[in-house]
């Protein structure tokens, strides 16, 4: 049982938190207002499953009697630079991995490795997601997201976390020929909403903002460490510094 004092400031936090809420979906608002479509990627950027993809290739690699010994730091540069990145790491360090199965083998492995975690883990969305997505609902900008990840990836965090069904076009794996950082699936989601003067696209890997940047959209990348590879993209450490932007 809490006394009087504890009471209130447990109060006079939970007001706080609702008054800067109410602050930043109303910046969110002026943010969406300067844009005709907004582009969202999916893993890392709106909701917390990195980790989650880590674990999975790190069992799937313990299935065939491989010790994958890298930090998600590691994981995350390999797997975020390009299409094939962490399987070309993969050749190079763990090359008995892929001499008994292929590729896709090993990669389906890993997609059901998973989609088992999923039913277990405790799922969230990234910093400042809630906020933007509360804010789209209400304004008159189009959405989607573009994903690497399949439709069967996809779907049960949509079920969890309902308030990304506020986007309403959703663009999986399924739906386009080449994987980023090719601008396929950036490329059809605009042409289902309808090639428009002002978009703007997040992402938090670089072959993710060489796609954005392919489908001659405005790109944001947001990630905690902005890397030197590539120009002529806004960087965030979270996305909800875009509305310092606006």
């Amino acid at each position: 049982m809490v006394d009087a004092v504890d009471s209130k400031s447990i109060f006079s936090d939970k007001v706080l938190v609702r008054v800067q809420s109410s602050v930043l979906i109303s910046m969110f608002k002026k943010f969406l207002a300067s844009y005709d479509i907004i582009l969202f990627d999916f893993d890392g950027l709106l909701v917390d499953t990195e980790p989650l993809h880590f674990v999975a290739y790190k069992e799937m690699c313990f299935k065939n009697q491989v010790y994958l010994n890298w930090d998600f730091i590691r994981f995350c540069q390999e797997a975020h630079s390009s299409a094939l990145g962490i399987w070309k790491a993969f050749q190079k360090e763990f090359p008995s991995l892929l001499k008994e199965k292929s590729k896709d083998v090993l990669y389906q492995e890993k997609k059901e490795i998973y989609q088992e975690l999923l039913k277990t883990a405790a799922l969230k969305l990234m910093p400042g997601v809630h906020s933007l997505l509360q804010a789209l609902a209400t304004s008159g900008t189009l959405s989607a997201v573009v994903t690497n990840s399949t439709r069967s990836q996809v779907e049960p965090v949509r079920k969890i976390l309902s308030i990304l069904n506020v986007i309403p076009l959703w663009i999986t794996r399924e739906d386009y020929p080449l994987a980023k950082p090719e601008p396929d699936g950036y490329l059809q989601a605009i042409e289902q909403l309808g090639r428009k003067d002002r978009i703007i696209g997040f992402e938090d890997t670089l072959k993710g903002i060489h796609a954005l940047q392919a489908a001659k959209v405005e790109a944001v990348l947001v990630t905690p460490k902005c890397p030197e590879e590539i120009k002529g993209f806004i960087h965030l450490d979270r996305i909800d510094r875009i509305c310092l932007k606006a």
